[in-house]
Parts: C-alpha cells; structure tokens; sequence
C-alpha cells in the first residue's frame, strides 16, 4: 500500500515514490504527493491547496487520500514536516526555532508537542543524541595509527 513507501523529503523533487507504488496508484493522489512534499514548509498548507493541486474537490480527495494512505491529511503532513526536521537537526546548525519554521510550524510549541508525541524526546535531545552518536561513528571509522592501536 502506499503508506509503505518511503519519501525522500530532502531529494523529493528529483526522486519519486517507488515505481511499484506509483503504478498502482491514483496519479492525481501522487501529484498530492508531490505537492506535499514540495510544500510542506508552507504553514498555511491545508487540504484545500492539497486537493486543488490534485484536480480534486476537498472531500474527494479528502476521502481517497485516507483509504489509500491510512491516514489523515493532517498527520501524514505531520509526519512529513517532523521527518525533515530531523534531518536538519541531525545535519544543520539552525536553532530549533529556525528548524521548526522552516518545516511549516508557526508555533514553537506545536513543533515540541508533535516533536516529543512522535519521537518520545525533545528535538534539543533528538540533536544532541544525533551529534553524540556522529561523533562516535566517525571516531570509530577514522583510520588509527600504530600509537592509537591497543597492545596486547
């Protein structure tokens, strides 16, 4: 189904849902799709602008998009918005604030709760742990020379 594919929000614009899905998809649900993730920073996005993009009326494609997606409109813009937020905590410098602007929340404090509900931990956590696990993963793939090896 289509909520097994996964999205590359970052790439979206060059990459598309896998050629499996999309055959079996409802083009105009992909062009939605599309929309979504080309859109998702827009705070003001909503299923009118959604469903217009897709040539549908609001409760059409309100209708369509839950039975094929099993979700809301809402929480898959959610989660899309929350997917690219880790990734700029986990690859930029911005202030959450920042971050959380540039993926559609006008409120700080949405972007915590949602933040926090989805990943258990705040994104103030959610960097540090990405920094802090980075930072190993780079000690242990840098090359060691013969004064760093452990003698036996």
């Amino acid at each position: 189904m289509l909520q097994d594919v996964v999205i590359d929000i970052h790439s979206l614009s060059q990459i598309s849902p896998s050629v499996a899905a999309e055959q079996d998809a409802d083009p105009r649900l992909l062009l939605a799709l599309h929309f979504i993730a080309n859109n998702h920073s827009q705070a003001s996005l909503g299923l009118k602008d959604v469903s217009k993009s897709a040539g549908l009326s609001a409760w059409y494609f309100s209708r369509l998009f839950n039975t094929s997606m099993r979700m809301g409109l809402r929480e898959y813009l959610k989660n899309v918005r929350l997917e690219h937020a880790c990734r700029l905590l986990k690859s930029s410098s911005l202030s959450i604030k920042e971050i959380a602007a540039s993926v559609g929340y006008n409120h700080l404090s949405d972007f915590y709760h949602h933040f926090k509900s989805g990943h258990g931990i705040s994104p103030l956590v959610f960097r540090r742990q990405a920094r802090r696990t980075s930072t190993l993963l780079e000690d242990l793939s840098a090359p060691r020379t013969m004064q760093q090896l452990p003698r036996q």
